[in-house]
């Protein structure tokens, strides 16, 4: 519980809040269990976009397959890059950091989807806006703070991770149309 505490506390950028993240390796693997709930509470808020027409079921299927993937994916590049600059050492507080902070963020997400459903179309621009640059910078913040790097780095490790979603994050539906003929 106190990692969340943790978690917290680095969303109120407080730096402070790293210390109650265990940085060892057992605690990184405990943590990966954090993520699967995350996959599938990221498909759930997918379904209130989710087109008219389009078969939910293979949708969430697909979208938690992809989004494993792509988490997957980013991790092990972060994990290479972190070994290539002899900083691999960190790696399990960056991960331990990543999961708790995605668990905060994706909270986040939820309450503000939920806000935005039952709002204006202005309201929930706002909103969406509000949130998109929060998670920004609350996940620069926890990179920079986790992997104590410059500032410059971890926006690129955030950018790589806002890339790595942007390559992937319409295959499921275009997959699930595609099925549908």
């Amino acid at each position: 519980m106190s990692a969340l505490v943790g978690a917290l506390r680095l969303a109120a950028l407080d730096a402070r809040g790293i210390a109650l993240i265990d940085p060892s390796p057992a605690a990184a693997w405990r943590n990966l269990l954090l993520l699967v709930p995350l996959l599938l509470a990221s498909a759930v808020a997918d379904l209130a976009t989710l087109p008219d027409g389009v078969e939910p079921m293979p949708y969430l299927l697909l979208a938690a397959v992809v989004s494993a993937m792509q988490m997957t994916g980013y991790l092990l590049i972060v994990s290479r890059i972190l070994e290539a600059t002899g900083r691999d050492d960190r790696f399990p507080l960056f991960l331990s950091t990543y999961a708790w902070c995605s668990v905060v963020n994706n909270v986040a997400g939820l309450v503000a989807l939920s806000v935005a459903l039952n709002a204006s179309q202005a309201v929930a621009s706002g909103v969406g806006l509000g949130l998109v640059l929060w998670s920004l910078y609350y996940s620069w913040f926890a990179v920079r703070t986790a992997l104590g790097c410059p500032g410059a780095v971890a926006a690129g490790l955030v950018a790589l991770e806002i890339l790595t979603l942007l390559a992937t994050d319409a295959l499921p539906l275009q997959l699930v149309l595609a099925a549908q003929g």
